[in-house]
């Protein structure tokens, strides 16, 4: 078996980072590792010649609070259910800053959601989890979505369990 002492889940709070969540905290408690939640605040895009307006400082601190809340909650939770459990909260590009936490952090397994963007809004967006995948010196899980099962029934097929 391998030996998965810390696990990474970074989460943008969308649907998709709950599935992959729900993944990581089953692995941490079959496998009695930490759980190490991550947010990452991407900066915005905003042209300036001297330096960041005080909208976009106040932007990054409010996204921040609001991260840190967001996960301190999701810690107390997992605690409840015997999952130990953190937070970190950064700033910058997400694919980089996961990155960088893995090897600040010596993480040994990424539990990384992935939209399952295709197409365009693959080339125009890029794919963090693609990035991460490519990038990290840990192994990096990727949970997809189910699709609901009304649609997959829709389809005539059956909904596939990542």
């Amino acid at each position: 078996m391998f030996d998965y002492r810390i696990i990474l889940c970074p989460t943008d709070f969308s649907e998709h980072s709950d599935a992959a969540l729900a993944r990581a905290e089953d692995l941490a408690r079959r496998l009695d590792a930490d759980l190490v939640l991550l947010h990452v605040v991407e900066p915005l895009l905003v042209p300036v010649e001297y330096g960041l307006p005080p909208a976009v400082i106040e932007y990054e601190d409010a996204a921040s609070a609001r991260a840190r809340d967001y996960l301190d909650a999701a810690v107390v939770a997992l605690k409840a259910r015997g999952v130990r459990a953190r937070t970190l909260v950064v700033a910058g590009t997400a694919s980089e800053q996961i990155v960088q936490v893995v090897q600040r952090e010596r993480i040994d397994l990424v539990v990384l959601a992935t939209h399952g963007r295709t197409g365009l809004r693959h080339a125009l967006l890029g794919s963090t989890a693609e990035r991460v995948v490519r990038t990290c010196p840990c192994a990096v899980m990727t949970v997809k979505l189910a699709e609901p099962a009304r649609s997959a029934a829709k389809a005539g097929t059956k909904s596939a369990v990542s």
